[in-house]
């Protein structure tokens, strides 16, 4: 099973974040954290107008409570800090805590901030979500999408197909991945009718 960190930047929209988590609580990867990293998300999404300083606390309160093993504590990456190759202390910390907690990607819509060659020497890879998602969804078709289907089942406010899902998921950023997904839904769909005899029908979306 991978071991991702995820850049403060890719944890909004909140739907990439929320694929992140989901697709850690399925056990097909692990999103690593640290204190420093949800200290920033809330500090950016609150500023951005985009939650509440009220709701953005309780989702990181329930990241903690969820995720615990997953967090990479600062006494584990401190001292790799200024070893880091970047200007940036977020990207410093982010870099370290990766490295300490045994990451295999590091990913971020800014690779520039994260040399690749350095990170490389130390078994890291950097990729955009999109890249991931998509390398992810080739090596494991059916996790991923059996992880996007839960995700669609329990959403209530509003109601959300999986298909509906893909669509959102495709305007926070990854359509190569969305283009994948969508392929596999509509494959499996097919599937499913042609098995019981009838005739394959477009999906079903929530209004």
């Amino acid at each position: 099973m991978a071991r991702v960190f995820v850049d403060t930047n890719v944890l909004f929209p909140f739907s990439v974040m929320d694929l992140m988590l989901a697709l850690t609580e399925d056990a097909i990867h692990e999103v690593l954290w640290t204190d420093a990293l949800l200290a920033e998300w809330e500090r950016v999404i609150v500023r951005e107008q985009r939650r509440t300083a009220e709701s953005a606390s309780r989702i990181t309160s329930s990241i903690r409570e969820f995720f615990a093993d997953s967090r990479v504590g600062e006494d584990e990456y401190q001292a790799l800090v200024a070893e880091m190759p970047a200007n940036d202390l977020d990207d410093q910390q982010h870099m370290a805590a990766a490295v300490a907690g045994g990451a295999n990607v590091i990913i971020t819509w800014n690779r520039g901030d994260f040399p690749s060659e350095p990170l490389a020497c130390r078994g890291i890879r950097v990729l955009d979500p999109d890249e991931y998602l998509c390398e992810l969804i080739v090596e494991l078709p059916r996790e991923v999408v059996d992880t996007v289907v839960r995700m669609a089942a329990g959403k209530r406010r509003p109601p959300l197909s999986a298909h509906d899902l893909a669509d959102s998921l495709a305007k926070a950023g990854v359509p190569n991945f969305t283009t994948r997904l969508t392929a596999r839904l509509d494959h499996g769909e097919a599937h499913r009718i042609w098995s019981s005899g009838g005739q394959p029908k477009k999906p079903m979306r929530a209004p």
